[in-house]
């Protein structure tokens, strides 16, 4: 069905008409908003000045003015202004300070209202006296008390006829008989000594000479039978009655546990050969790595806790006992043997250890313990611990003082405990090291920076040795904005602060020694870890790789600003591996990242020791992929392939360290 259709005479009549209304329309607003914007309003009250009064922060920390809110910044991008506290610098993602448009008090100090103190979240707590602890962690293996093995050789020629220890793992006792043997020089010798004794009596009612003679000989032949190891009552019976047996019975010498099995029933040994080997697993030794910057708090008779996956849950103790006098320089570690009492026999030769030794920084790192003091050691075996002067009881040597084996035990204890802080109390710029005192105020609270001596740093705080006195109330949260502000403010601040060096840039020279000798232990742990792989040695690998976790736990980074810090958080987190690994293979897959993580390190803070690396490359790994690393020697020493492609790869270059990242 058809509309009907509009005339056209209608239709122009409308559509003149519309654009007619619409012209008046826009007229009348014209006219309407011109005398809008000239005509005064008779009910408006004269303008105020509004910037005679206005004010600084009010006391609620949130308007500066009756009409104007408090507004935030940001310490390192000043031109951002929010008014929201707790909004987050949208350059650099910072949290944002209050803005002070003024402050009349000490330009060397910040004033803050308490409400101004809670938004900015400050905390602080006081300098107090007390020995801090530094927990040192370590990892290493269990082994065999090498001072307990019995290695059994035979002491004449001859032939095994009865191996009765026969099997690896069985336990003997002192006295129990190991092994029958067959030896026609023995038995030679038996007779040889019978016949010189009957001998020497009869040689009673001879000449002198020939008595002489007759004694002579009987001892030689005595002398002869001790060489061989026959025990010197056998050797009396032998003079007396003769020896009426084939074989020789060999004895256990001390009680244990058969770990070595050398020779068979019916082979012939000669003089020297070994038969088997006895060790005493109730003593055990665990062998630890310490790094340099470890080393210097572990000493003799320190207590030692650890544990092992087989045992979890449950912490064993055990003494040091030796500390290796050299420094292997490949690992830049030295060897720490604790000695472990096993009873139980519940730990097992070639099991992994964890252990931490807790060190008191009382200035007294050697203090000796005191269920040990002013007892008597052995020298050779300073296991052998005793509580009156005397001898070794296994090796015969006079017995010294505990105190003789501690280098300085009591020369540098302090008559008082130490000055500590909080470690988040400071604030560094890799020259100094600044904290804001907190002091009562008229307005609210007072905080002054101020120049601190530190020494030692223990877990989580450090000894202060000068700028702090006792009772001191220190910022422990939001002392870096409280810094920002002064910064803010041009008031002395952190990295302005008058100094010595006048060096207020932080650089590659400024780093901490500490954080230096830090980076150094990982990269050689790293090293280590790549020898380990290409070795195919997955239980090196594990080692290596929990040493490189404790030092990457170890190191303090608040010596560290801006692209030093992102660095080194972004490459510590890819160096860190998921250890312990029970796949070779899958070892060798997160080792990549790894590495492009350590060439990070050694680009941004140089190479350890200032030694050369080389950047080894290998084109076949991971499907063709191709992967690189890093190796301390010039011959290609494959991580990812092991021994069956061992050298399949090529130097790229060598790394030598140009840059100056050392010292304090």
């Amino acid at each position: 069905m058809k509309s009907p259709r509009i005339p056209a005479p209608v239709l122009w009549i409308w559509n003149h008409t519309a654009a007619f209304v619409a012209l008046v329309l826009i007229a009348l607003a014209f006219i309407v908003g011109i005398r809008l914007g000239t005509t005064p309003d008779p009910t408006a009250s004269p303008p105020s000045h509004a910037h005679e009064n206005a004010g600084s922060v009010s006391d609620s920390g949130d308007m500066t003015s009756d009409s104007t809110p408090q507004m935030y910044t940001c310490s390192m991008h000043p031109s951002v202004r929010l008014p929201d506290p707790d909004a987050k610098c949208p350059i650099c993602f910072m949290e944002l300070i209050p803005v002070r448009d003024n402050d009349t008090g000490d330009p060397n100090t910040l004033v803050l209202s308490e409400s101004e103190t809670v938004s900015a979240r400050v905390q602080t707590t006081r300098v107090s006296r007390y020995v801090p602890t530094s927990t040192i962690r370590l990892f290493g293996k269990v082994r065999m008390d090498e001072t307990t093995v019995e290695r059994i050789s035979a002491y004449f020629p001859g032939r095994i006829e009865t191996l009765y220890a026969n099997f690896l793992g069985s336990r003997v006792n002192q006295g129990d008989h190991l092994a029958e043997m067959y030896s026609p020089e023995l038995l030679t010798a038996f007779e040889e000594l019978r016949q010189t004794a009957h001998a020497a009596e009869r040689s009673s009612s001879m000449s002198e000479i020939v008595r002489e003679s007759s004694v002579e000989t009987l001892n030689a032949s005595r002398d002869r039978l001790r060489l061989f190891g026959i025990d010197p009552d056998l050797i009396e019976r032998i003079e007396n009655d003769g020896y009426d047996e084939d074989t020789f019975s060999i004895d256990a010498p001390r009680g244990g546990t058969i770990t070595h099995i050398a020779s068979q029933e019916g082979a012939y040994v000669q003089t020297g050969d070994p038969i088997l080997t006895i060790a005493d697993l109730t003593h055990l030794w665990i062998d630890l790595q310490a790094y340099e910057s470890q080393i210097s708090k572990i000493h003799w008779g320190q207590r030692v806790g650890f544990s092992v996956e087989s045992h979890p849950g449950e912490l064993f103790e055990g003494r040091v006992s030796f500390i290796d006098p050299m420094i292997d320089p490949s690992t830049r570690t030295a060897a720490v043997r604790v000695a472990f009492e096993n009873p139980r026999r519940i730990l097992k030769p070639g099991m992994f250890a964890s252990a931490t030794i807790s060190v008191p920084l009382d200035g007294n790192h050697r203090s000796i313990a005191p269920e040990i003091q002013g007892r008597w050691v052995c020298p050779m075996h300073p296991t052998e611990i005793h509580d009156d002067q005397g001898t070794c009881t296994i090796c015969e040597m006079d017995l010294v003082p505990v105190e003789s084996l501690i280098e300085q035990s009591q020369e540098h204890a302090q008559s008082t405990p130490p000055l500590v802080v909080p470690s988040s109390a400071v604030l560094f710029t890799g020259t100094r090291s600044v904290v804001y005192t907190q002091t009562d105020d008229e307005n609210g609270f007072r905080y002054t920076p101020v120049e601190v001596t530190l020494g030692q740093r223990a877990d989580d705080a450090y000894i202060v040795l000068d700028g702090l006195k006792e009772h001191d109330r220190v910022v422990t949260q939001g002392a870096f904005r409280i810094d920002s502000a002064m910064q803010i403010a041009s008031k002395p601040s952190m990295m302005s602060m008058k100094s010595e060096s006048n060096d207020t840039t932080v650089t590659a020279t400024s780093l901490p020694s500490t954080f230096k000798t830090g980076v150094t232990d990982s990269v050689n742990a790293y090293l280590d870890a790549q020898e380990a792989l290409a070795d195919d040695d997955l239980d090196a690998f594990n080692t290596h790789a929990q040493q490189l976790i404790s030092v990457l736990d170890s190191i303090a980074t608040d010596g560290l600003l801006g692209e030093d810090l992102s660095i080194w958080r972004r490459a510590s987190r890819d160096l860190r591996p998921n250890a312990p690994y029970d796949d070779i293979e899958r070892a060798r897959a997160d080792f990549e990242p790894m590495s492009n993580a350590v060439f990070t390190l050694i680009d941004q803070f140089g190479t350890p020791e200032d030694a050369a690396v080389h950047v080894a490359y290998c084109p076949m790994a991971f499907d063709f992929e191709g992967a690189d690393w890093l190796q301390r020697t010039t011959t290609i020493d494959n991580p990812y392939f092991g021994s069956s492609m061992l050298q399949c790869g090529e130097i790229l270059r060598t790394i030598t360290s140009t840059h100056n990242h050392g010292g304090d």
